[in-house]
């Protein structure tokens, strides 16, 4: 039940967790009699004079409640005017919100578990200091015919658009999910992006500190492929890029936790084997 926009549950839980009925709907204790007297009014052990200022309480805000037993009740979508729920409008309503700007903690930067190059690369991403195609163009290095994403996706290349909006580069980030058995509306910008994906699967340090070397490897073996894209014109199918990722994570994982009874088959087809870790 609500009332002022937070829920009783919330408001007064030591009292939810006291009663005896707290599974039971809002009518089943308004019939019960939520009054001075009512038999809704049921604990497990006796309450201390504390508790019986709040239940006094309580029972003074539902004096004005009265339920409308003629009307069913339903969540309303407050986005749409239809006040129905989609996919697409909350899709719409995320991708529409006005950039913050996000920074990521130095702690989280500076990961001990993921080789020095790699933290120094992330370090100019987060800063956008790759030589990315948009940077070379300010720079004066490269002109504007030469400006489209190296995976001919037609656009322009810039650190966000190649590791996170690519049509083919993002695809790598849709198998990782699949591989993590997680499904997520990705963020706009790549610091909400490393956020989110480390708070992914809980608040666990343990565990945000392995899917954060998880996103360092995939950023970076994106890069890589960029690179052997543009310059050696080798080109690696997006199951092979997500498959060097794999074998990275569990290199330098592996380093670090030597005595865990896992093995690369294990993490290959599932990297929750190592999420047990508290």
């Amino acid at each position: 039940m609500w009332l002022g926009g937070v829920s009783f549950r919330v408001r007064v839980s030591r009292l939810y967790d006291l009663m005896v009925f707290k599974g039971e709907s809002v009518f089943v204790m308004s019939q019960l009699g939520w009054g001075e007297d009512g038999g809704a009014w049921v604990w497990r052990w006796r309450l201390f004079a504390w508790e019986e200022e709040l239940v006094k309480e309580i029972k003074l805000l539902l004096l004005n409640v009265t339920l409308q037993v003629n009307k069913n009740d339903r969540w309303l979508w407050s986005l749409e005017n239809s006040k129905s729920f989609s996919v697409r409008n909350v899709y719409n309503y995320i991708t529409a919100q006005i950039p913050t700007d996000i920074l990521v903690p130095i702690s989280s930067l500076w990961h001990q578990d993921v080789p020095l190059k790699v933290v120094l690369f992330s370090w100019r991403l987060f800063r956008d200091r790759l030589p990315t195609k948009d940077n070379l163009f300010r720079r004066g290095v490269i002109d504007q015919n030469s400006l489209e994403c190296v995976a001919d996706c037609d656009l322009l290349e810039s650190s966000v658009h190649l590791l996170l909006h690519c049509n083919l580069f993002g695809s790598v980030w849709h198998l990782i999910y699949k591989w993590l058995d997680i499904y997520v509306v990705a963020p706009q910008h790549l610091q909400e992006h490393f956020i989110q994906f480390s708070y992914i699967v809980g608040s666990s340090k343990a565990r945000q500190s392995i899917l954060q070397v998880i996103w360092f490897a995939t950023v970076w073996e994106i890069w890589k492929e960029r690179n052997n894209r543009l310059f050696t014109n080798k080109i690696y199918a997006v199951t092979q890029v997500v498959d060097k990722i794999k074998s990275l994570t569990f290199m330098w994982l592996k380093a670090k936790f030597n005595t865990l009874p896992f093995n690369f088959h294990g993490w290959w087809l599932s990297a929750f084997t190592m999420f047990d870790i508290s």
